[in-house]
């Protein structure tokens, strides 16, 4: 069902391909999109890309790098590049797994209360506000020391706090957008929420929604790493921070920090930096003001 409101005159509505005809103009975009494809490939084949099974003993323990093992071997003889690939598609799993539900309860959350307004909207706000206090990653640490650390919890427990702060912001612009004429219309015509939902706001939010993807995988990613670090992470599964947790025992020892330290920090630093220039290219596109 359309209402007039749908097609006021003079007024141009957003729309996903319009604005996607910019990415060939912003180079941060394009740059940060191929490596971050990149890391997505690696993940995607890594059973077939990896020479070893990571679990298996293959070689004698800390053995440094050779043709049958370019990144050497940990401390129980296991292949580090096997582990490494392995470990791409466990840390980017957690984090678009954790962005995926955090920015779909952001949006529920945020246009639910943009568009009822009212106690709904007072009563869910101030629970985000108070959600917003909690220290995260102190809480994160707690409730993963007393659970038993699997993919599955790690998972639940980062989105539980990553809804609120995008949340918050999909709410403000929310009532910009519900000021609209148009929107204004379809309300005076009497179009239901799930309408106005459906072909107002989504289309109007996508940019920010996609700003908080985006933000909320880099987000995931780091504070798994920094759980793995602190020995809070599922060992039975290879990732970037287990990777750096069990290597870092051996840093005294000589360079296993070349083949063992670095590779999985480097993959670390490159897709939080891929998804920083996505990131800024979307928001130099959508905000005129931060263009140079």
């Amino acid at each position: 069902m359309s209402f007039p409101g749908d097609a006021v005159a003079g007024l141009k509505k957003p729309t996903l391909s319009a604005s996607l005809r910019f990415i060939p103009a912003y180079p941060a975009v394009v740059v940060g999109s191929l490596l971050f494809l990149a890391m997505l490939i690696v993940a995607l084949a890594s059973p077939w890309l990896s020479p070893y099974n990571p679990w298996q003993y293959v070689g004698p323990p800390l053995s440094p790098p050779t043709p049958a093992h370019p990144l050497g071997t940990n401390d129980v003889g296991q292949d580090l590049l096997s582990e490494l690939l392995y470990g791409t598609r466990t840390s980017l799993a957690i984090g678009i797994s954790v962005a995926l539900i955090g920015t779909g309860l952001s949006l529920l959350v945020g246009v639910s209360t943009s568009l009822k307004g009212g106690r709904y909207d007072f009563t869910l706000m101030r629970l985000v506000d108070a959600w917003l206090t909690v220290p995260p990653l102190l809480l994160v640490l707690l409730i993963t020391a007393f659970l038993r650390p699997n993919l599955l919890t790690l998972i639940l427990v980062l989105s539980l706090f990553s809804w609120a702060g995008g949340a918050r912001m999909l709410r403000a612009q929310g009532l910009e957008i519900k000021q609209e004429l148009y929107v204004q219309a379809a309300l005076a015509l009497g179009a239901s929420p799930a309408h106005l939902a459906r072909r107002h706001f989504l289309p109007a939010l996508y940019p920010l929604v996609t700003l908080t993807f985006l933000v909320q995988i880099r987000r995931a990613i780091l504070l798994e790493s920094s759980l793995a670090f602190l020995g809070l992470a599922d060992p039975n599964h290879k990732s970037w921070g287990v990777m750096i947790q069990y290597g870092l025992k051996f840093v005294a020892l000589g360079d296993y920090w070349l083949w063992w330290l670095l590779p999985p920090a480097m993959a670390l630093g490159l897709t939080l930096i891929s998804l920083a220039l996505i990131g800024f290219g979307l928001e130099s596109r959508f905000e005129p003001s931060l263009r140079r």
